[in-house]
């Protein structure tokens, strides 16, 4: 054998060796892969995995639970009500007796005229408005706006605001006044004095037809000089409209 062939073959072993290291080490590093990635002898993987279903099934358990519980308190609550709704008694219960039972105590169509105006109450009171356009009580109403002016002139004049001469105030106030009735034509613009709605300012109306002179100021001059010009509760859009008590 001659010395290249002998260099030849000693190449080729130690090429041999190499290979046969890397391969070794290539199966090993494989088998320590393989080895990490498998759950453990004592079953450790697999009761890990047992324990996040067990957790799972508890919490549906709960939730189903909660939301049963939330639908019984909710049908209970509603049964209640519809209980209570069925079995109360109604609050706008009117008695229906005849009209003959009654006795007329008190009659005010308009507002301040029979507490400011008129002097004999308890015949006014028990009395119609026939009465009222036979002109019974116009000799009262008279002296009673006229001691009203001797009182409250001077304090009109202060306000800049001119008053009516008593005998040109009753006659402007004759028509709103007289007789005492509460008018509602359908015919013509809702609004004191065709009605009374809640928000109507109709004692400074009131006031200003019998205090004012009309030919200087408007029907309206009065609002929200002597009283408020709102509610200070806002009413309500359903029966009985009336806000609620403070």
């Amino acid at each position: 054998m001659s010395a290249d062939d002998t260099h030849g073959t000693a190449t080729m072993t130690i090429e041999s060796t190499k290979m046969t290291r890397l391969l070794g080490t290539s199966f090993a590093l494989a088998l320590a892969l393989v080895v990490t990635g498998c759950p453990s002898d004592d079953g450790t993987g697999d009761d890990e995995i047992g324990e996040t279903d067990d957790t799972t099934d508890d919490t549906t358990e709960e939730t189903s639970e909660d939301t049963t519980s939330e639908e019984d308190t909710t049908s209970e609550e509603d049964t209640t009500s519809e209980e209570e709704t069925t079995t109360g008694e109604d609050p706008f219960s009117f008695a229906d007796n005849d009209p003959s039972e009654y006795a007329q105590v008190d009659r005010m169509g308009m507002p301040a005229v029979n507490t400011a105006v008129i002097t004999s109450k308890d015949e006014y009171n028990a009395d119609n408005p026939e009465s009222d356009i036979n002109g019974d009580y116009v000799d009262e109403i008279i002296a009673n706006v006229t001691a009203l002016h001797v009182a409250l002139d001077d304090d009109l004049l202060g306000f800049s605001l001119t008053p009516c001469v008593a005998a040109d105030c009753v006659a402007q106030a004759g028509p709103l006044v007289i007789p005492d009735t509460l008018t509602l034509d359908l015919e013509a613009a809702a609004g004191f004095p065709n009605g009374r709605g809640l928000e109507d300012p109709v004692m400074d109306v009131t006031l200003a037809v019998v205090l004012l002179d009309l030919n200087v100021h408007e029907l309206t001059t009065l609002v929200g000089v002597l009283n408020p010009e709102a509610n200070d509760v806002p009413f309500q859009s359903d029966f009985p409209y009336l806000a609620d008590p403070n």
